[in-house]
């Protein structure tokens, strides 16, 4: 029974607005599908009514609580003249005066009993209330968004810390597989290229005259490959070598093998740099299968340095 006795003084109201409402659609529609689609035509007057309603709406809410309702207020009466002219003009293309009289009736009527349910209803305060009011909802405000701040704040710092976290570990993570993967590959070269023996003596090395008997076949009489002395092969009286190079062991063969393609790569004009000797060394070393230290490859350079120098000056 209260709730009836409630609600009675809104059935007027709703009433009228409702039927200004279907009628305000009916006349948009009805007008702009002169010009558009009557799908596109019917959702404009759609969407207009709706703004119309919602602002009703928020009046009356505002009303009932005891806030401030400027902005709803403003477009209700705003809404208001255009929803008669609407109606109004709707009943003039129609040739109905009667309707365009009705029709710009009803939004007035329906917004007046309206004004009239919202102050029967509204909370009557004080001035003087109403600012104690207000003021207690600022603070709120303040509060609640002094605390969103914080916990965004807190939030964002949590992802920062987080994301450094991350970018350590992967980090160490990287450096850890690098150093992984270099260990790895130095264990594949000291397998593939042994360094020899360092307490033994260093690979013999040839001369110029040595290098062109193994070539031609043979060694020198008077002259011993390696300097080892009187393990050469004889020079045939032709003036190249025409024995066989003696049997020797693997060691010797890959020494030899070594200064000959020193010889080689050093006879280039103008001669090559250390480094680019060097690098050429072992890269041939490395593909013919030949062993030898840095400081064999070097003693070797500063060898056949040594043996072009004097024809150098002699020039």
């Amino acid at each position: 029974m209260n709730r009836l006795k409630k609600a009675a003084p809104w059935a007027l109201p709703a009433a009228l607005t409702a039927v200004a409402v279907v009628w305000a659609v009916a006349a948009i529609g009805s007008i702009l599908t002169a010009t558009a689609r009557p799908a596109f035509a019917y959702s404009v007057a759609v969407l207009y009514d709706a703004v119309w309603l919602y602002a009703l709406a928020q009046e009356t809410a505002h009303r009932r609580q005891g806030s401030s309702a400027r902005l709803p207020q403003v477009i209700g009466w705003v809404f208001l003249p255009l929803t008669v002219a609407v109606l109004a003009v709707h009943g003039v293309l129609a040739g109905d005066a009667l309707a365009a009289a009705v029709g710009a009736l009803i939004p007035v009527l329906a917004k007046m009993t309206l004004v009239m349910a919202i102050d029967r209803e509204r909370t009557r305060i004080s001035p003087r209330a109403q600012a104690a009011i207000d003021r207690t909802r600022a603070v709120t405000r303040d509060r609640i968004a002094v605390s969103r701040a914080v916990a965004a704040a807190r939030a964002d710092e949590t992802k920062a810390a987080a994301d450094i976290v991350k970018a350590s570990r992967e980090a160490e993570a990287e450096a850890i597989t690098t150093t992984h993967d270099a260990f790895e590959r130095y264990a594949e070269i000291v397998n593939e290229h042994p360094v020899p023996d360092w307490h033994t003596d260093l690979p013999t090395l040839v001369s110029d005259t040595e290098l062109q008997a193994l070539l031609a076949g043979g060694v020198p009489d008077d002259e011993t490959a390696g300097g080892t002395g009187g393990s050469g092969l004889a020079v045939a009286p032709g003036g190249h070598g025409s024995g066989t190079p003696p049997l020797e062991g693997p060691r010797t063969a890959n020494s030899k093998a070594v200064a000959m393609l020193a010889a080689e790569l050093y006879a280039t004009d103008p001669p090559p740099s250390k480094r680019k000797f060097r690098e050429a060394m072992r890269a041939e070393m490395n593909t013919q299968g030949l062993t030898g230290a840095w400081d064999t490859i070097d003693a070797l350079y500063d060898r056949e340095k040594a043996l072009s120098e004097p024809a150098e000056g002699g020039e």
